[in-house]
């Protein structure tokens, strides 16, 4: 089954729905007036089948709905799928809700949340298609990638918006983008089906065949290279090994023996280039050192603070003296003298009053206390120098220690580095034999290694004569044939400027062609917007006629828009009433309108044409299938917009 579609469905900020249906078989169309959302229909559907950017127009559209979406119907089961409109300014939104399930409505608003990411979005569509695993294999010296058809590809050949269907140039939906023409060269064999699964699965075959072949030969390449330089490379390791004292001296030995010898060289190594550590003790040494230099400063420190204490003692001893000197006279004197205020010895009055004998005895007392007192600390104080000199000898002595050990071993540390390259030159060649030793080739059979290899390009060359290439092309030719007679045969209803002529769809240009007498005539040769617009409707009815008899994974509508415009262009518009044309364009219209109807009968059930255009005919059969008819109305109802 296939995808058509039942419903597109807006939703406004406040939740309620606008909804447009469409017969699920046979002709749909949507009429009416310019600038009223006709063709944000296929900007929408577009957008709900996986686009990366939404491309509905900035405008009433953009400003008044919330989300899109469409509702799906695969004939066993329904898909709704809903994409919220993008930020103003912006052409992207992550949010999608998916879901599905059998007589399956559009939900209401309050459901829409986010509930699948795009990719999983794009894979989940491309399996609902039907589309198998796929890979069009790029031919070798190209540097594109390998690209595998998917839901995004198969719709490129079911919708025609405004812009492409009059178009000389482009024939296909987004052909006009980078990188787009060669994409719809790539997958358009597939669709046709001129690639069917088992060829698919045979080249996936090949190709994983090729890329272990390509390893394997890769390999055993390696593997000789190495085999060729083991034997030029086994004498220079062996003389490196004896100049370097890792094996005996003498002439090389036979390479099987030199090999073993070689061998045994590594394990005893490893033992023989280790050498004593002594960064840990010299750091712990220097760190002494600091501590005791640290001793030693204090020590000094407290003996200069003693030196200067016995030297203030000392001054203050003399000092005392001289007092005490000063002050012994006072025995010559009366004990108590009578006036304070008259000399003691000639009696003459005084202005200020002295101090009296006893007053003085008193002072000299506590002076001679005060010298007794100073030299009990003398002894002290150099006592206390004594031993402070004695421990600043001690800290100086295991200070030159500490030297002499820092001087050992920095002085082994000098043996070891006069050691050391010696030690490298060992290490050096003990690693490149390892290496060598490494990298020589494994034992192994050479029957073996030759026969999977012989067996492997024989599996490749029947895989590869399956996959003829002229198979592919041959089918192509006849597929593209075949639609090129539907194309001739549906032009004869059309008067187009070739019709008549044997018509072809040229895949190698992605262009219509018209083989005439006077020799093939291209799409963009052909004058007149009448002859684009038509041949753009016969190549993808014709198309989608050999799509649906092939059942082939590709969605079941075809979608045209302004199919009438090189006739009936809006700017003429008069209610979609085509009477007002001249007669030759009123019947234009009217064929390629009951071409289009006609075909959609023929290839229904399960397949539908969705028409958008302002073009709008009186007949019966044109007015039984117009599904909207927006005059006075539009896709945005206007209650949304007041």
């Amino acid at each position: 089954m296939s995808l058509r579609i039942s419903e597109v469905v807006i939703y406004a900020h406040d939740g309620r729905k606008r909804t447009v249906r469409f017969k699920e078989q046979g002709l749909s169309i949507v009429t009416g007036a310019s600038k009223t959302g006709k063709s944000s229909l296929i900007d929408i559907i577009d957008f709900c089948m996986g686009g990366s950017e939404c491309h509905v127009a900035d405008g009433v559209i953009r400003r008044f709905v919330s989300w899109y979406g469409v509702l799906f119907d695969r004939g066993d089961t329904g898909i709704f799928v809903a994409r919220r409109n993008p930020p103003p300014g912006q052409s992207r939104s992550p949010d999608i809700y998916l879901e599905t399930g059998d007589k399956l409505a559009s939900p209401d608003f309050d459901k829409l949340t986010k509930n699948i990411t795009v990719d999983a979005l794009e894979a989940f569509l491309t399996s609902a298609l039907g589309i198998s695993e796929n890979l069009h294999s790029v031919p070798e010296g190209q540097t594109r990638q390998p690209l595998s058809a998917n839901v995004r590809h198969a719709l490129l050949f079911s919708l025609q918006d405004q812009d492409e269907i009059d178009s000389r140039r482009v024939l296909f939906h987004r052909q006009s983008e980078p990188f787009m023409p060669q994409a719809i060269k790539d997958v358009l064999p597939y669709f046709l089906g001129a690639i069917d699964e088992e060829r698919l699965r045979r080249q996936s075959e090949l190709d994983n065949a090729r890329r272990e072949l390509r390893k394997l030969e890769k390999r055993e390449a390696q593997r000789d290279a190495v085999e060729s330089l083991s034997l030029s490379r086994t004498n220079d390791i062996y003389r490196e090994a004896q100049a370097a004292g890792l094996v005996g001296s003498g002439p090389v030995p036979p390479i099987e023996q030199a090999l073993a010898v070689l061998r045994a060289v590594g394990p005893a190594v490893d033992e023989g280039i280790s050498e004593p550590d002594v960064q840990q003790p010299l750091g712990q040494l220097r760190a002494e050192r600091r501590r005791i230099r640290a001793q030693l400063a204090q020590v000094r420190e407290e003996i200069r603070q003693a030196r200067e204490i016995e030297e203030a003692a000392g001054g203050f001893m003399d000092e005392v003296h001289e007092q005490a000197a000063r002050l012994l006279p006072i025995g010559l004197l009366p004990n108590s003298p009578s006036e304070p205020h008259s000399c003691a010895l000639c009696g003459s009055e005084l202005h200020e009053s002295i101090p009296s004998a006893e007053e003085i005895r008193s002072t000299l007392e506590e002076v001679g206390g005060q010298l007794e007192k100073v030299r009990r600390e003398v002894p002290r104080l150099q006592n206390l120098q004594v031993d402070l000199i004695q421990r600043q000898a001690a800290i100086e002595a295991a200070l030159r220690e500490n030297q002499r050990q820092i001087d050992d071993l920095v002085a082994k540390e000098g043996q070891f580095r006069s050691e050391q390259d010696a030690r490298l030159r060992r290490a050096r060649t003990a690693g490149r034999i390892a290496y060598f030793l490494e990298t020589l080739p494994a034992n192994e059979d050479d029957t073996n290694r030759d026969g999977a290899l012989d067996a492997l390009r024989k599996k490749i060359g029947a895989l590869a004569e399956l996959l003829d290439p002229d198979e592919v092309r041959d089918r192509l030719a006849s597929i593209v044939n075949v639609i090129g007679a539907y194309m001739s045969e549906y032009s004869d209803r059309l008067d187009l400027e070739h019709s008549g002529s044997n018509l072809r769809l040229d895949i190698r240009t992605l262009a219509v062609v018209a083989d005439t007498i006077d020799g093939p005539v291209p799409l963009n040769r052909m004058g007149s917007g009448e002859n684009w617009v038509g041949y753009h409707v016969l190549a993808h009815l014709s198309l989608h006629k050999w799509f649906r008899q092939k059942r082939r994974p590709v969605p079941a509508f075809l979608i045209f828009d302004q199919p009438s415009q090189a006739h009936y262009p809006p700017e003429r518009d008069s209610n979609g009433d085509v009477s007002i044309l001249q007669d030759a364009d009123r019947e234009a219209v009217y064929k390629l309108f009951k071409l289009i109807a006609d075909v959609a009968a023929e290839l229904s059930p399960g397949f539908q044409i969705i028409v958008i255009d302002h073009a709008d005919l009186k007949d019966p059969w044109f007015s039984g299938a117009v599904v909207e008819r927006w005059r006075g109305e539009a896709l945005v109802p206007p209650a949304w917009i007041s």
